[in-house]
């Protein structure tokens, strides 16, 4: 064997043990493979909070200062039956999709004339450093002043809301993608709009999730804030209005069950249709981990 030819290595056979059919293999505890069930281990929490408020209720013995959880469960359950927490749950929703539509049209607008151009740039940029640290609630007056009454001024305030933060969440998403994606979209000639489209869009899509989700936030707090302070909702309040009125009468069950429904519609918004979002699309996709 020539010293330039390496060692030849001598090769061994292990023989392994047959693996064990699928009906004796061991399998976990029915109590442990329950526990591993997201949806599980969060209603075990909320069992648990609801508990810790009857209890705290009873101890307080004031349904006045503080109904329990009880109350509070009759007196949603009422509302639903009459109908008239349906009423200005729709009436809420129906001015919130109005005002998010139209934040998310303008944040797609300013974002990509930043993308696009040196000008838009600045532009986003002097406006979001104006604007975002503004409250949305505090235009509110204005937005009175100049609308009326009417559904238009809390649209207005909504689109004040939902815009800063996704424009601000998409643009860093934008400035985020590699320069590699941005060479490919060059090289296949594409400038403007459609570069903004097919290449940023889509690489910067954790990013505009996550601004829709805190856009979406924002909206519902500004939505409800504005409602239950100025009640401006052309006669017709929706769930903020109805937490202020029972407020008033001291129908202080009403007031939690009101409570209650703006975070149930925010908890049904997260996980059906957010959660939904992202599995669809950013998780499918493999641009962040299941």
């Amino acid at each position: 064997m020539s010293a330039l030819e390496p060692p030849i290595r001598q090769e061994f056979l292990y023989e392994l043990a047959p693996a064990e059919p699928a009906s004796l293999q061991r399998r976990l505890p029915v109590a442990q493979r329950l526990w591993r069930q997201g949806w599980l281990r969060k209603s075990v929490l909320l069992t648990v909070l609801a508990l810790v408020w009857e209890l705290a209720a009873r101890w307080q013995d004031n349904d006045l200062l503080l109904p329990t959880f009880l109350q509070t469960a009759r007196a949603f359950a009422a509302g639903i039956a009459s109908g008239e927490l349906l009423r200005k749950v729709e009436v809420s929703l129906a001015v919130l999709v109005q005002g998010y539509a139209a934040g998310i049209a303008l944040a797609f607008v300013l974002t990509a004339l930043a993308a696009s151009t040196r000008l838009g740039r600045d532009l986003l940029e002097m406006l979001v450093a104006m604007f975002n640290p503004l409250p949305a609630i505090a235009l509110l007056p204005l937005a009175m002043l100049w609308l009326g009454l009417g559904n238009a001024s809390l649209v207005f305030v909504i689109v004040h809301a939902v815009l800063w933060p996704l424009a601000l969440g998409t643009y860093a998403g934008f400035q985020s993608v590699p320069t590699t994606l941005r060479m490919a979209g060059r090289n296949y000639g594409l400038a403007g709009l459609p570069f903004v489209v097919q290449i940023l869009v889509p690489a910067a899509l954790p990013a505009i999730v996550s601004g829709l989700k805190i856009g979406w936030a924002f909206a519902w707090r500004t939505l409800i804030a504005a409602e239950l302070v100025f009640c401006a909702s052309s006669g017709k309040g929706g769930l903020g209005w109805y937490i202020f009125q029972n407020r008033n009468e001291l129908y202080t069950d009403k007031v939690f069950a009101g409570l209650a429904a703006v975070i149930l519609i925010g908890l049904a918004i997260e996980h059906l249709l957010f959660a939904t979002l992202e599995r669809a699309t950013v998780q499918r996709w493999g641009m962040r981990g299941a």
